[in-house]
């Protein structure tokens, strides 16, 4: 009975393989613990493992997408076989630099991905999010091309600037304005403070990860080509009163106010900008010239009208490059952007061109049977705009508030 005992508790050194229990598929970097100590290790890129235990006592094997193992050891050669674990898998989220349980973050987050971005057709990626992202307001800047988006995330946090921080592939920047929607692999939106901690301050007003496409190891060289071509037209165009009736509106103005109507005749005849530009007899006749007009029924010029652009086109090709071979994994990509303003049009060349090259490898210099030792790599982009638009101004004074006053 004694020696019984003494064989059972004894030190050993277990060791054995892990690997699935359907295809029988070696796993590397399973957590192996001694149940009750801090007693534990991984596997190897093979699956292997070996640790110092005691006969009777419990390995517990863990592994994400995996349920966890617990064997009791009863030689020195233990080989286990691992259940998947779909839910554990649907219940994981990108936290910061990590992942966590969806269970501790429910709601928080928000994971959209680059092809429902693209399927978006949007000049910007931050614009595609606009009412599939719950919680997170998008808004534009204002109607011109390229005026950028403003992103408010959970409401507004701060006084004063509220936009939340963009890290782009690990370094933050200013907006993802410049990137094509083609580019973009994954978008996390980190929306509550536990997940956003590790970037400290700046993640006040929430954090948007974008993750651009990467080569893949084991993959094929891929090549894709997308574009999309669109026409742009006012959706309502405002009904602006012509010559006649702003002249009326404004006697009928004058009369409630007690006040006698405009002389309008006297008015251009002695208009102040045809007596500077036509002194003389010739800023009398032009202005006889308007009045006879306005009495024939003249209408006057619809320069709303005269400023926009029908069917104003917009215009997107993104061509993008992936691949891997044993030591190297590439992604490259180039777009091309055009979109024309509606309003502006010809008159000033309105719109947005813009031009994006993307470059990511990643090389393996060296490495022996199981690990990679050094790796290099680097993530380059190159962005060209050029951007025209009119004022926009406030609610009171802008350039299409200006031309309706002066339709006319």
């Amino acid at each position: 009975m004694f020696l019984g005992i003494y064989a059972f508790g004894q030190n050993v050194r277990v060791s054995g393989q892990v690997t699935t229990a359907g295809d029988n598929l070696t796993l590397p970097g399973v957590n192996v613990q001694v149940v009750g100590t801090s007693n534990g290790t991984i596997t190897d890129v093979d699956g292997n493992y070996s640790i110092d235990a005691k006969m009777g006592e419990t390995l517990r094997f863990s592994f994400i997408g995996m349920n966890a193992t617990d064997v009791v050891i009863t030689s020195n050669k233990l080989d286990v076989k691992m259940e998947e674990s779909t839910l554990e898998l649907d219940e994981v989220v990108v936290v910061g630099y990590g992942v966590q349980k969806k269970a501790l973050v429910t709601g928080a987050n928000v994971n959209v991905q680059g092809e429902r971005i693209a399927q978006m057709n949007t000049t910007t990626a931050m614009e595609a999010l606009q009412g599939i992202a719950a919680g997170v307001n998008v808004t534009r800047n204002n109607g011109a091309p390229g005026a950028g988006t403003k992103v408010a995330i959970r409401g507004l946090g701060t006084i004063g600037n509220s936009n939340p921080l963009y890290i782009v592939d690990g370094v933050a920047v200013g907006n993802i304005d410049y990137l094509n929607a083609s580019d973009i692999a994954t978008i996390d939106i980190l929306k509550d403070a536990a997940s956003a901690a590790i970037y400290g301050a700046r993640a006040a007003n929430g954090v948007v990860l974008v993750t651009t496409k990467k080569g893949v190891k084991g993959a094929k060289p891929s090549v894709s080509y997308e574009t999309y071509l669109g026409f742009q037209n006012i959706y309502k165009k405002l009904p602006a009163l012509n010559a006649q009736e702003y002249m009326y509106i404004l006697n009928e103005g004058r009369t409630n106010d007690g006040l006698t109507p405009y002389d309008w005749k006297n008015m251009l005849l002695n208009n102040n900008y045809l007596n500077s530009n036509f002194p003389g007899e010739l800023g009398n006749q032009l202005g006889d010239q308007v009045w006879n007009q306005l009495q024939d029924g003249w209408t006057g010029t619809d320069w709303v009208d005269e400023m926009s652009m029908k069917n104003a086109p917009v215009q997107n090709h993104a061509l993008n490059v992936t691949g891997a071979n044993n030591d190297l994994t590439y992604a490259l990509g180039f777009s091309y952007l055009d979109q024309k303003g509606i309003l502006g049009g010809d008159l000033i060349d309105a719109g947005l061109n813009r031009i994006t090259a993307r470059m990511n490898t990643e090389m393996t210099l060296f490495k022996n049977s199981r690990h990679d030792i050094l790796t290099i790599g680097e993530n380059l982009t190159f962005n060209n705009s050029e951007n025209t638009w009119i004022g926009a101004g406030n609610i009171y004074r802008n350039a299409l508030h200006n031309e309706l006053v002066n339709n006319t």
